[in-house]
């Protein structure tokens, strides 16, 4: 937990955090544009599990089944839909 990889992001959560301190909007606005925000990880976690899973150098023989990979590219799918989803809702 010293180590600057760990320190950096939370620090830049931190200040993230506390500059919405400064925008002159409700609560509730704040709280959906963060749940908005979390849509938009999804699919920038997912995609790396997808091709970190297939890598037979690094997985040797646990590499993923060809279910397991439907089931990750429609997770990726639903993913970008919620991510649409909650760009559009956020800016009408």
């Amino acid at each position: 937990m010293k180590a600057s990889i760990f320190r950096i992001p939370a620090l830049i959560s931190l200040l993230v955090g506390s500059s919405f301190l400064l925008i002159p909007r409700n609560p509730p606005f704040i709280m959906i544009f963060s749940q908005a925000f979390q849509a938009l990880i999804l699919p920038a976690v997912t995609l790396p599990i997808l091709i970190l899973i297939n890598k037979k150098s690094l997985m040797g023989e646990h590499i993923a089944t060809p279910s397991m990979n439907f089931g990750i590219v429609c997770v990726f799918l639903y993913s970008l839909m919620t991510s649409y989803f909650a760009i559009a809702e956020l800016f009408q």
